[in-house]
C-alpha cells in the first residue's frame, strides 16, 4: 500500500498546479449555517489574537486518470467552504473603494481557478460532484446560478451569502488590517496533512484507520467506503444506489436509517458496534444484494419519516404516522420496515389492513410507553425482536399485537404518569388536547374536529409569565410551588380563533371570558371554575388522563 502524509498550508494546495476533483458517487455539499459560522469564529479568532497556526485536520487524496488531476476522498466540505469564502472575499473587496482591494480581489481569483491564457478557458482549482459541479462553479464565477435543485445547492448559495454579509461587516469596521490578517489566516496558518494514497482501497483503508485512532468518522461514512472498498468493477451500481439511498433518507439521516434497517432485519447492535457487524455479514459476494435491499427500504424509510400521500395513499395511515413524529419516537420506525416490507407493498388490501392495524397499535403503545418514561431502549429490543420475526414468517399480525399488550403500562400506571407528567413540548400537548376534545365530541355526538395541530393554540391556563394578579393570588392561596403547575396537561387547552395573546398572561377572571367563546368541550369545564390553583389544575389532569386511557388502547 503507497502512502504519504505531510503536513502543508492551503496556500500549498491552491497552488500546486493540480486540480482536485470530487468523485461522482460523493455526497453533495452538506456544510450547514452551524458548522460554516464555527468555521468563520474559529478563522477570525486565530485572526485576531495572531496565532501562527489552525490545523484542520487531515484530506485524502488519490491519483485520478486525467493528468494534474487528483481525486479528493476526504476533505471536499472543507475545501469547498475555504473556496466560497475566498470568492465572497474577492466579491466585498471588488465593490470596495478601498486602495489595493480591487488588485487584491484579481489575485484571489489565481486561487479559485486557472486561466488558459489562449483560450481563455478556466480550470476550476476544485471540481465538485456531478450534481454540484455547475451550481458551484457558477457561484465562484459571479454568474447567475440556476435555480436550486438540491439541498446542496441551497447550502452552496446560503454559505456564499453568509460569508459575504459577514466579510463586509468586518471590512466595515477594521479595513484593510482585516483583509490583510484574515487572507494570512487562509492561505498560510491554516493547516492540513494531506494524505495521498495510491489507490481507492488504500483510502478506505485510511479511513479505518482515521476511524481508530478516534478521528470522528461516522457510521455512514464508514460503511459508505467500505462497501465502496468491496465494489471493484460494481463500483458504479453501488455508488448511484448509495446517492439515492442518501437521497431518500437525507445525508443527515444515513448512519440512524442503516441502524433501524439493521436491527429490523439481522440483529439488534448498538451504533457503536454496528458497523463491525456489518463488515463480517457484507462481503464481495452479496455486496449487490445488500445495497439494493437497502436501497428499497430507504424509500420506505423516509416515507415513515416523513409520509407522503404519493407512497402511501391511505390518509387513515399517514395520519398515523404524523401522530407517531409528534410522539418522538424514532425505535417505531424498526418495526414499521418490517411491517411495510411484509404488507403494505402486496396489491391486496387485505395485506395492507395488517400494516394499518400494527401502525394504529403501535401508535398507542409508544405513546403509553413515552408517557410513562419508561427505557426507550427496552421498546427498542422489543421492536426488534418483532420485526426480525416478522420478516422470518415466525410471527403474524395477532401475535404481535398479543406481545404489545402483554407488555403495555397498565391503566393505572398510564393514567397516574400523565397527571403529573410535566409536558414541555407544545406540539405534543395540543395533540393530546385535541384528541381528548375529539373524543368528547365523539362522545356527545357530535362530529370530529379535524384540525392539524399547527392550527390550534396552545393555552396554558396558569401563564408562564404570570401578572401581578396572579403573583398575590399564589401568595395569598399559600402556592409557592406554582411553575411545577405549569407544563401539567390539566392547566393546558386548545382554543381556535378565540385565542387572545394579549391576555395570556392575565389573571384567570379576565382569561375566562375567553374561554366562554370556546365551543370545544374541552373548555366547557373552565366556563364553570371561579378560581384556578393546584386543586383545579389536579381535577382537570386528573379528568384527562381518564380520558386518554380510552384513546390510546391497545
Amino acid at each position: 500500500m503507497g502512502i504519504e502524509a505531510k503536513n502543508i498550508t492551503i496556500r500549498e494546495i491552491l497552488t500546486d498546479g493540480i486540480r482536485y476533483v470530487v468523485p461522482l458517487f460523493q455526497r453533495g455539499f452538506s456544510w450547514d449555517e452551524e458548522q460554516v459560522s464555527d468555521f468563520l469564529e474559529d478563522i477570525y479568532n486565530v485572526y485576531k489574537e495572531n496565532k501562527k497556526e489552525y490545523f484542520l485536520g487531515s484530506m485524502v487524496f488519490t491519483r485520478a486518470e486525467a493528468e494534474n488531476k487528483v481525486k479528493i476522498l476526504d476533505g471536499q466540505q472543507r475545501m469547498a467552504t475555504i473556496l466560497l469564502f475566498l470568492a465572497a472575499l474577492r466579491d466585498v473587496l471588488e465593490g470596495s473603494n478601498f486602495e489595493g482591494f480591487r488588485e487584491r480581489a484579481q489575485e484571489i481569483n489565481k486561487f479559485l481557478y486557472i486561466t488558459d491564457v489562449v483560450t481563455l478557458e478556466k480550470s476550476f482549482k476544485l471540481e465538485l460532484n456531478r450534481e454540484d459541479k455547475e451550481f458551484f462553479e457558477k457561484l465562484i464565477m459571479r454568474a447567475s446560478p440556476p435555480l436550486p435543485t438540491y439541498t446542496s445547492h441551497r447550502l452552496l448559495k446560503k454559505t456564499y451569502e453568509f460569508f459575504k454579509r459577514k466579510i463586509k461587516e468586518y471590512v466595515d469596521n477594521e479595513g484593510e488590517k482585516f483583509v490583510k490578517g484574515i487572507l494570512d489566516v487562509i492561505l498560510n496558518k491554516l493547516t492540513v496533512i494531506k494524505i495521498s494514497v495510491d489507490s481507492d482501497a488504500d483510502a478506505h483503508l485510511i479511513f479505518e484507520t482515521l476511524n481508530d485512532r478516534g478521528l470522528e468518522l461516522s457510521v455512514a461514512d464508514l460503511v459508505k467506503n467500505y462497501l465502496f472498498s468491496l465494489a471493484g468493477k460494481q463500483l458504479e451500481v453501488v455508488s448511484e444506489k448509495w446517492k439515492e439511498i442518501v437521497d431518500e433518507v437525507g445525508d443527515h439521516n444515513v448512519s440512524k436509517f442503516l441502524r433501524h434497517f439493521w436491527i429490523s432485519k439481522y440483529e439488534l447492535v448498538r451504533k457503536e458496534d454496528l458497523y463491525s457487524r456489518l463488515k463480517k455479514c457484507v462481503k464481495n459476494d452479496n455486496i449487490i444484494e445488500f445495497v439494493k435491499n437497502l436501497n428499497n427500504e430507504a424509500l420506505i424509510y423516509s416515507n415513515l419519516c416523513s409520509p407522503s400521500h404519493e407512497f402511501w395513499e391511505d390518509a387513515e395511515v399517514e395520519n398515523l404516522l404524523e401522530e407517531l413524529n409528534i410522539i418522538r419516537s424514532e425505535q417505531a420506525y424498526v418495526l414499521l420496515l418490517a411491517a411495510c416490507q411484509t404488507f403494505y407493498r402486496k396489491e391486496r388490501e387485505k395485506e395492507k389492513e395488517k400494516f394499518r392495524r400494527i401502525l394504529e397499535k403501535l401508535v398507542n403503545f409508544t405513546f403509553r410507553w413515552s408517557m410513562c418514561n419508561l427505557n426507550p431502549n427496552e421498546m427498542e429490543r422489543l421492536y426488534s425482536d418483532l420485526a426480525i420475526k416478522l420478516r422470518k414468517n415466525e410471527i403474524d399480525v395477532d401475535e404481535i399485537l398479543k406481545e404489545l399488550r402483554s407488555r403495555t403500562p397498565k391503566d393505572e400506571e398510564f393514567v397516574e404518569s400523565l397527571k403529573y407528567k410535566e409536558i414541555k413540548n407544545s406540539k405534543l400537548a395540543k395533540y393530546i388536547l385535541i384528541k381528548v376534545n375529539n373524543y368528547q365530541l365523539k362522545a356527545s355526538g357530535r362530529k370530529e374536529l379535524k384540525v392539524r395541530v399547527e392550527d390550534v393554540n396552545l393555552e396554558h391556563i396558569i401563564p408562564r409569565n404570570p401578572d401581578r394578579r396572579w403573583l398575590e393570588y399564589f401568595d395569598k392561596s399559600g402556592v409557592k410551588e406554582w411553575k411545577s403547575l405549569i407544563n401539567r396537561i390539566g392547566n393546558m387547552t386548545i382554543l381556535l380563533k378565540e385565542y387572545n395573546r394579549k391576555i395570556a398572561n392575565k389573571f384567570f377572571s379576565e382569561k375566562k371570558k375567553m374561554y366562554e367563546k370556546s365551543s370545544l368541550p374541552l373548555n366547557e369545564e373552565l366556563k364553570s371554575y371561579e378560581e384556578f390553583g393546584p386543586k383545579e389544575v389536579e381535577e382537570r389532569s386528573s379528568k384527562i388522563a381518564d380520558i386518554a386511557r380510552l384513546i390510546w388502547r391497545v
